[in-house]
């Protein structure tokens, strides 16, 4: 067997010197594996020689340019995807949104997205290979800073905003502090509360004012949860029986109905039950699933709480049994619907508050509650609409918020119809509907029944108004429903 050295000296190979000298980056820069020794032959380019050198460094600089670019790129949509989900972007439009924005900015990607977390898939056509991000987010409502985020994208796709400003602004956004502070939040609770109570559940003062009271409570119980989860995987069980504990303690001196669903207006699945029918009717079939089975266990255990505090307030008292029908609020005696002009613009703004809308858009908010409210009344009084009187109330938020959002000021529409639709109660329909099932007066099929059909008249509703204002260059439309 022949030594290396044996076949240096044969010509066979290069001496070892020559090998050691011979870097990889050289081998493939100067074609040492494919470089004809022919006779006739001429490198084109000689690697020691200036120009050489000058070209190689300048083709280096700019691949690491474009490599730099593309990351650059791929990390703006993971920010987007991340601010959309913690500012309460509706679900099933960012997939769609996500995808405009990757074709606008030339990166090929696919996206799927379930609540609070979206899958990123990079590929690369030119070798062949894929790179998976999982973008995570807890899910909130900032309607404001949503609609900064979606202005940040219309400038991004218009030219008009680089990507790396792009990325330092939405993460401005994500760390900023809240627009509203902790108290003033708490306080408009008691506000949605008592108006939420005196309207939508007809109850009179007495019962207002308790439901404002303890609607305090809990948006002061939410809030802390929020900020220690292990108080908040109890916020959906002991506030509302601590609701339900109190009202049937002094349930001689008010109407029953209409306290615990009131004073727990924040905790109801109204707008969650709403957003899964919308996304099962746009076939994003996960999300819709995903949504609707939350929004079930959380009317349910809603009422399992309100049931059993319920119950130990007449073991409290004595009583054996409780009133038939003490769930339906058609008993309670109500104020005048003149004080609505009142309670609905109260209301409105409290909820803005909650879903931190600016307060620019408040009178935009009071006219949509406004318009939902009362064409869902007037539908109700009249026997053959009244299965689909939220659904018509719902169309004319809707309708509202487009001519408002895509005629007036071109800006997104999610906060007037997340507080025009939140009044229209499915949520409270569903925990109502729990509450009699566990005391026997309703069947299981009645149960889901009265829960969904509101929803699902919502979420047709909602899609007829942006079908209506839908055009093809208009098609790409952030914050739409």
């Amino acid at each position: 067997m022949m030594t290396p050295e044996a076949l240096a000296k044969n010509g066979i190979i290069p001496p070892p010197s020559t090998q050691s000298s011979l870097r990889l980056d050289e081998k493939f820069s100067a074609g040492y594996f494919a470089l004809d020794k022919s006779p006739g032959h001429t490198p084109l380019l000689d690697d020691n020689s200036p120009d050489g050198q000058q070209e190689d460094d300048g083709g280096r600089a700019e691949l690491v340019n474009k490599i730099a670019d593309i990351l650059e790129r791929q990390d703006f949509l993971m920010h987007l995807a991340r601010a959309w989900h913690a500012f309460g972007s509706p679900v099933h439009r960012m997939e769609t949104n996500l995808m405009e924005v990757a074709r606008y900015l030339s990166i090929d990607a696919c996206f799927f997205t379930v609540p609070g977390l979206t899958l990123i898939s990079f590929g690369d056509p030119d070798t062949h290979s894929s790179e998976t991000h999982i973008v995570r987010a807890s899910e909130g409502y900032d309607m404001h800073r949503l609609e900064q985020v979606n202005q940040i994208s219309r400038q991004v796709r218009k030219g008009r905003a680089t990507v790396h400003e792009s990325i330092r602004k939405i993460e401005a956004l994500l760390a900023a502090p809240p627009q509203y502070s902790w108290y003033l939040r708490v306080l408009v609770c008691f506000a949605q509360s008592f108006c939420v109570s005196a309207t939508l559940f007809q109850g009179s003062w007495y019962e207002a004012l308790l439901a404002g009271g303890l609607g305090l409570m809990i948006g002061a119980a939410e809030l802390l949860g929020a900020e220690h989860p292990t108080l908040g995987y109890l916020v959906n069980v002991i506030p509302p029986m601590v609701v339900s504990l109190v009202t049937t303690l002094i349930s001689d001196h008010v109407c029953f109905a209409a306290v615990p669903m009131a004073a727990t207006i924040n905790l109801l699945p109204g707008l969650s039950l709403a957003m899964s029918m919308l996304e099962l009717s746009s076939s994003n079939i996960i999300c819709g699933a995903v949504r609707l089975i939350s929004a079930t266990t959380t009317s349910f255990v809603l009422g399992w709480s309100i049931s059993i505090g319920r119950s130990l307030g007449m073991a409290a008292r004595g009583w054996t049994e409780s009133a038939e029908g003490f769930a339906s609020y058609s008993s309670c005696s109500g104020l005048s619907m003149w004080w609505w002009f009142l309670w609905v613009p109260i209301s409105s703004v409290g909820f803005s508050i909650w879903f931190k809308a600016h307060w620019k858009r408040w009178p935009a908010t009071i006219v949509a509650a406004a318009i939902g409210l009362v064409i869902q009344t007037y539908c109700d009084r009249i026997h053959v609409l009244r299965p689909i009187s939220a659904g018509i109330g719902s169309f004319a938020v809707g309708v509202f918020s487009s001519v408002y959002g895509r005629v007036l000021c071109s800006a997104s529409s999610a906060d007037i119809v997340f507080v025009g639709i939140i009044q229209l109660v499915p949520g409270s329909t569903g925990v109502r509907s729990f509450v009699s099932l566990l005391s026997d007066e309703l069947s299981a099929s009645s149960l889901t029944m009265s829960m969904l059909s509101t929803s699902i008249s919502i979420a047709v509703g909602l899609l007829l108004s942006n079908g209506a204002f839908y055009s093809e260059h208009r098609r790409f439309k952030l914050g739409s429903f």
